[in-house]
């Protein structure tokens, strides 16, 4: 029988069931007792060990059952779990991910010395190899500069259903147009093409859908890596993630991979401290890492910030007289993200002035370059002993938020759901309440005095609670609200840009159009209190 065919769902899956493993590793590490955590351990183990076994794959499959051993021991709490015993796991599961793609053949001597060394620790008891771990390094478990290419996509087959279910229905709607009678053919080809029309804009909106990836999961690509990178360094990192519901272009995503990696081990390497140094600080032993998503008009913004000990201006001051880059006069001049961001030069690039720069400038202009390719910008701030931010501002080709969508007479309008506090009826609503009311009905040329039906209570995101004063709230008039609606966001171009109160072109899904609102600017173009 051949197996070949199979080798390729073996590896998907296995990958799958690995992915699944390194979380319950990292939750379980935090949870060394939790016998819930170890049988679900056990389990994805068990799974990969019996599909190698299936496709006669012995060292995934002897490999696996000597990993399976240790956990079940830890489940049936015949043996103590130990931080020492769930790293070792994690090399397990690593060596498990290399063995799976290369289906288990081992290539070089180098790689065939890892997995010996590591099958005779798992062939012993945990308490035994516990105290070995880490006792010398291992080939590949050694890289944690780079992160999982985006390469596939996992699709819910409800989401397939509803393509195919598009699908079919245009090509029926191919073919009612010839029976169509002579006397009906106006009527008839406009129905049919208004019909044929929606439908196309509902296909593409979800096949559109599919180059789209949420950045929170983006972002958990790089948990075990910054994991790994904190062990390497001996710091203790907390990484958190915000705006993880937004979503973005994978294509746009994956070539932010190697930037980010490059970010990341710069803060853990040099800007983190070590917990007895930021004890000492009066600091939390643990350091701080964000991952910060937002999206503002046409942009994406991310910031990375760290808590660590910032970056020193004299060594750059210094670096900047030798080179000759700047004068004293012009280096005073500079505003605080100037000065910082003369880091992104490739004159920043030697390894010499690694010690003194803190590392946080070695190889940082091929982060920029990155950015720069991608249409791109990069700042940079920082403040001594509190930490550093690096701000990446993106073009968006492509998005998906989720937004208010309303009508005002004719016009179909939209506001990003987060810039919305409350929806509120009319007569819910007393006028001593409101502080301003924005009204869009004049700028759009629209009739419909009294007509409005709710107001949107507007919050803006770069302040603590709401577009509000003393006296009150703000409040946009509406006449009808449609729901709280995915948008596929577009940009609007320049020309409609430069009207003021346009942030972008939203398709909903049922393929109608929306226009997604700056609210930044409504004060100044549409308020009538």
């Amino acid at each position: 029988m051949d197996l070949t065919k199979y080798e390729d769902i073996f590896t998907r899956e296995s990958e799958r069931y690995l992915d699944e493993l390194d979380d319950l590793l990292m939750r379980v590490e935090k949870d060394l007792f939790n016998r819930d955590l170890w049988r679900e351990i056990h389990g994805k183990i068990h799974s990969i060990k019996g599909m190698a076994r299936a496709l006669s794959l012995t060292k995934i499959s002897e490999f696996s059952h000597s990993m399976e051993n240790w956990c079940q021991q830890f489940q049936k709490g015949t043996m103590t779990a130990t931080a020492n015993s769930v790293q070792l796991l994690f090399d397990g599961a690593e060596l498990l991910r290399f063995l799976v793609v290369k289906t288990g053949d081992i290539e070089s001597s180098e790689n065939q010395r890892w997995y010996n060394s590591l099958t005779s620790k798992f062939e012993k008891s945990p308490e035994e190899s516990a105290n070995e771990v880490r006792s010398e390094k291992e080939p590949y478990c050694s890289r944690v500069n780079t992160a999982e290419r985006i390469d596939h996509v996992r699709v819910k087959f409800s989401l397939i259903e509803e393509l195919l279910g598009h699908s079919q229905e245009i090509l029926l709607l191919e073919k009612t147009l010839p029976p169509l009678a002579q006397e009906d053919i106006s009527a008839g080809i406009k129905n049919w093409i208004d019909h044929y029309s929606s439908m196309l804009k509902g296909l593409y909106f979800r096949l559109a859908q599919l180059r789209l990836m949420s950045v929170g999961d983006f972002a958990d690509l790089f948990v075990k890596t910054i994991r790994n990178l904190a062990k390497e360094h001996n710091k203790e990192v907390r990484f958190e993630v915000a705006g993880g519901e937004i979503q973005a272009d994978i294509a746009l995503l994956d070539r932010l991979r190697e930037p980010f990696i490059h970010l990341l081990r710069n803060s853990i390497a040099h800007g983190i401290e070590a917990p007895d140094e930021r004890v000492k600080t009066g600091k939390n032993a643990e350091g701080r890492i964000v991952l910060e998503f937002s999206r503002e008009r046409d942009s994406l913004f991310i910031k990375v910030a760290d808590d660590g000990q910032g970056i020193r201006r004299s060594p750059i001051i210094k670096h900047l007289k030798e080179k000759g880059s700047l004068t004293d006069e012009q280096i005073a001049r500079l505003s605080k993200e100037e000065f910082f961001n003369t880091i992104l030069s490739p004159d920043f690039s030697s390894a010499s002035e690694t010690t003194d720069m803190a590392g946080r400038g070695v190889g940082m202009n091929v982060v920029a370059q990155a950015i720069e390719y991608l249409g791109g910008s990069m700042t940079i701030t920082s403040e001594p002993s509190k930490g550093t931010e690096f701000i990446i501002k993106l073009p968006v080709s492509l998005s998906v938020i989720y937004a208010i969508t309303f009508k005002i007479g004719k016009y179909t309008l939209s506001i990003p759901t987060s810039n919305v506090k409350s929806i509120d009826r009319n007569e819910h609503v007393s006028p001593e309440e409101i502080s301003s009311l924005y009204d869009l009905s004049g700028l759009l040329n629209v009739n419909n005095k009294g007509k409005h039906s709710h107001f949107l209570k507007l919050r803006h995101l770069g302040r603590e609670n709401s577009f509000s004063t003393a006296g009150g709230v703000e409040e946009l008039a509406v006449e009808k609200i449609i729901g709280n609606r995915p948008l596929m966001v577009m940009p609007v171009g320049e020309l409609l840009a430069k009207v003021g109160f346009f942030a972008g072109v939203g398709i909903m899904e049922n393929g109608d159009i929306s226009i997604l609102l700056d609210i930044e600017r409504l004060p100044e173009i549409a308020r009538l209190k």
